[in-house]
This record gives structure tokens, C-alpha cells and sequence, in this order.
């Protein structure tokens, strides 16, 4: 076992650590340390298990304390603390470093390669409120050898508030966060800053921006505006997809999810399939089915949508026999369509299937009000005075444009009326003094015909059916 050791630092990556130690103990690099104790050096650097436990064992410190900031390098793809990461995510590589915080290391031999230094929306240090310079040698897995022997950067101050995100991070990180609310604790640290940036970008730079030609400073400032939206919960998200697709240049009804939701949608359909996005793919999918009018058998990021939840002017004129022009004016009557709205307005918009259809098609077979009284077995004043009371309500409501035209009542909605009338007892008992038809009682004082209709309806007073009247 090695002797003597110095603490391992929680918040240096293992490679650092491991060159730290093969000066102190060789004067020489990391390579000499691993080859004395047996140990394969692209192994241990890409973070294999066995290389790692190896290392831990040569030097006396326990394996898990080790393995915690031990980051695995696949081909395509990475692992840090059993999170899968994209390669790009997370990089034991020292490409940045502190200038302060490696004068406060002291020689070369002393310098630190910081963990968070090594993830890619880390722009700052967050101790020292300096923007992080970049080393000469971006392969070196170790600042004495990435720096070259160069002299520090000069100190460049960021001059923005910090991100709140860098101290969640941080504390996340260091496992020294009390608590964290179950829509983050539930998601890994690319799945929350991945999608923060992506929120941030579109709506700081536009649908079409492109996250590698951000600055630093860029891409700390969308990842942040992101970060205080992704980490409100879902509910938070889906008001920023609002946005989005409001702030979209598409106007043409058959614009897809691409034009509506920019960068965004491009990145969880077709760059982020090695890696799970976490819960905003879901997000964003339900929230294009609820806007869009998406075919059924329609794949949308990955799931075939099999029921249709919105129509637009044309699928809608299919699915229920009634060409444009006399559809159009219909749903204005319906209140479909704004009165104000344009054609080209009203042919751009999208319409719920399982409320607009099943009101077409009622208003196809409804029942003019003429017609109404011999539906329901009832007189005209009857049917009138049940129409102005709202007892009896029309397709068109009475207060909007084209009411007083085309009164036309659904035959459902009477049915349901008839349906209630039949429900009631009709079996009378043997003594029926006291029992009066609806019409009596009304002329008798008990109350006007309609309220006495609506309340029998809803149950409030007790009414029997005897043959084609109500008592």
C-alpha cells in the first residue's frame, strides 16, 4: 500500500488527484504511478471499474470515496455517479481552469483540476466570479501537463450576477443540497441543464439559434433563464412552450413542430437519442398534439399518436361530409371562428375533435324550433317559455351572432329532457287527492310552469307520470 498519501479532495476529478500523487511520490506523472501498482492507463483514465478499484486499493482510500468523482468515457457516451451523460456533457479532460484558484493551489505540481470545471455549462468559477480560461493542451487529463508550463491567464471578471443554477449544481455535485423538490430529484444533471439551455436559447436567440456558436457568456445566460423555468416544474415548461410556438414565424396551418418549436424540437427528435432527454420530451410532444391537428398513426418524437385530438379546417370538413366554404360559416355561427377572423385566420386554426365533431354533427340533425313542441309532446307556449328560461337550451347559445336565425336545439340535449321525464315513477297510489297535473298547480299558485318543470327535472320536488302527463 502507498505511503504516505495526502486527503483526497472531494472536489478535484481522480485523474488530477492520481498526478498529485505520482509527483509527490515519483516525480514523475501519473503514467509511472499506475505502472508500478499494475494498473492500465487508458483504463483508469476513461474510468473502468476495475482500474479504479485498483487505484483505491494501491492507495489506501476507500473505493467509494474514489469512484464518486471517477468519470467514465464510453465511445459515444459517458457515466458519471450511474447518470449516463453525452460525451461532450461532462469531460475529465482539463480544458479550463480558475487562474485564482490555481494561484491559491500553489506550483504546478499543486494545481487542482476542479469536477465542475469539467462540465460544459460551466462557463465561470463560482468561488472567484472569474470566467474560466482555457488551457494550451485540451487532451491532457492533468493542468500540469495541459498548462505546459505556461504562465496563468489573466483574471477576467464576469461581471453578471452568478447563475443560480452553478450553487445547485454545486450542491448537487457535493451531495450537500437538504432538499430538492421530486420534479428534479427525479432527473439527472444533463436531463435539468441540457434542457435548460435548450429552453433558454430559443427564447433568448430565436427558433433557429445554434448552441455551438453561443459565447461563454451566451450560454451561461440561456442555460440560467432556462434553469429558473425548467426548475419551477412542469407546469412552468409548458408556459414557456406557449411561448415558443407563440413567438414562432410560422403561420401556415400545415407547419410542423419543427417550424413552431425551432431548435428545440430538433434536438429532442433527432440529436438527443443516445442519451434520454428526460420528462421535456414528453412535454413537448403532448403540447404539439394539443396545438396541432397531428394525424393518427402520426409518429411525433417517437410515440405514434393513434387518436386525433384536433382538427384543422380541411381534416374537419373530411371527417364530417361538408365542404369548406359551408363549414367555415357554420363554425362562425357555432363560435367556432371569431367573428373578426380572416379566412385565412379561420383556415390557419385547429379545432378539438372530441367537442367541435360531435357539435357538427348535432347541429346536422337538430330540430328547428318549430319542430320542438311534437318532439317533446308539449304545447308551444310550453316549449317557449321552457326556450326563454334556458330550461330548453339551443345549439347556437342566445347571445351569440346568428342566434336569432338559426334556433335550432340538438336532438341529445332533448332527448335527455325526455329521458329524465320518463325516469319518474308512474304508479300513483290508491288515494290521489292531493295530486294535481304540473298545469293546475302552476294556475293554483304553486309557482310559474317552467320552474316547476326545472325543478321537477332536477329532483327537488317530487313529481309522478301518469300516461302524457306530469303530476
Amino acid at each position: 500500500m502507498l505511503w504516505p498519501t495526502f486527503p483526497f479532495d472531494p472536489q478535484e476529478t481522480l485523474t488530477s488527484y492520481a498526478d498529485r500523487l505520482s509527483m509527490f511520490h515519483t516525480g514523475r506523472g501519473m503514467e509511472r504511478i499506475l505502472r508500478d501498482n499494475r494498473i492500465h492507463h487508458e483504463h483508469f483514465v476513461s474510468g473502468r471499474e476495475e482500474a479504479v478499484m485498483g487505484f483505491a486499493e494501491a492507495i489506501g482510500h476507500p473505493v467509494e470515496e474514489i469512484r464518486r468523482n471517477a468519470i467514465r468515457v464510453f465511445q459515444r457516451s459517458g457515466e458519471f455517479r450511474g447518470e449516463a451523460t453525452s460525451k461532450s456533457f461532462l469531460l475529465p479532460q482539463a480544458k479550463r481552469y480558475c487562474p485564482a484558484c490555481l494561484a491559491g493551489d500553489g506550483g504546478p505540481t499543486d494545481w487542482r483540476f476542479r469536477l465542475l470545471w469539467g462540465f460544459r455549462h460551466v462557463q465561470r468559477c463560482d468561488r472567484h466570479g472569474l470566467w474560466l480560461s482555457a488551457t494550451g493542451n485540451a487532451a491532457a487529463s492533468c493542468l500540469r501537463v495541459a498548462m505546459n508550463d505556461t504562465f496563468l491567464a489573466e483574471p477576467a471578471y464576469a461581471a453578471a450576477e452568478q447563475p443560480a443554477y452553478l450553487d445547485w449544481l454545486r450542491q448537487r455535485v457535493e451531495n450537500t443540497r437538504s432538499e430538492e423538490t421530486p420534479w428534479l430529484a427525479d432527473q439527472t444533471l444533463e436531463q435539468i441543464l441540457a434542457a435548460s439551455e435548450m429552453i433558454g436559447a430559443v427564447l433568448q436567440h430565436g427558433h433557429k439559434v445554434k448552441l455551438s456558436k453561443l459565447s461563454p457568456a451566451e450560454t451561461e445566460e440561456a442555460t440560467d433563464i432556462g434553469f429558473s423555468i425548467y426548475s419551477e416544474g412542469s407546469d412552468a415548461v409548458v408556459e414557456a412552450l406557449d411561448t415558443i410556438r407563440q413567438a414562432s414565424p410560422a403561420s401556415a396551418v400545415q407547419a410542423g413542430p419543427l417550424a413552431h418549436y425551432g431548435a428545440l424540437f430538433d434536438w429532442l427528435d433527432r440529436r438527443s437519442n443516445s442519451i434520454d432527454p428526460g420528462p421535456i420530451r414528453d412535454l413537448l410532444r403532448d403540447h404539439i398534439v394539443k396545438h396541432s391537428a397531428v394525424e393518427p398513426g402520426s409518429k411525433v418524437l417517437g410515440i405514434e399518436i393513434n387518436e386525433r385530438r384536433y382538427h384543422t379546417l380541411y381534416s374537419l370538413s373530411a371527417e364530417v361530409g361538408i365542404e369548406r366554404p359551408r363549414l367555415s360559416r357554420l363554425l362562425r355561427k357555432l363560435g367556432e371562428i371569431p367573428a373578426g377572423a380572416t379566412e385565412v385566420e379561420g383556415a390557419n386554426m385547429v379545432f378539438e375533435a372530441s367537442t367541435t365533431v360531435p357539435l357538427i354533427k348535432a347541429f346536422q340533425t337538430a330540430i328547428p324550433l318549430r319542430d320542438v313542441p311534437e318532439y317533446l309532446g308539449a304545447t308551444n307556449w310550453q316549449v317557449e317559455v321552457l326556450y326563454r328560461e334556458g330550461v330548453v337550451q339551443p345549439l347556437i347559445p342566445r347571445t351569440a351572432r346568428g342566434s336569432v336565425r338559426y334556433v335550432v336545439f340538438g336532438r341529445l340535449h332533448l332527448d335527455g329532457i325526455l329521458a329524465k321525464i320518463s325516469a319518474l315513477p308512474d304508479k300513483i297510489v290508491s288515494d290521489v287527492r292531493g295530486l294535481h297535473p304540473i298545469s293546475y298547480a302552476s294556475q293554483r299558485g304553486a309557482g310559474r310552469f317552467e320552474h316547476l318543470f326545472a325543478e321537477i327535472l332536477a329532483g327537488r320536488i317530487r313529481g309522478l307520470r301518469r300516461m302524457n302527463c306530469m303530476a
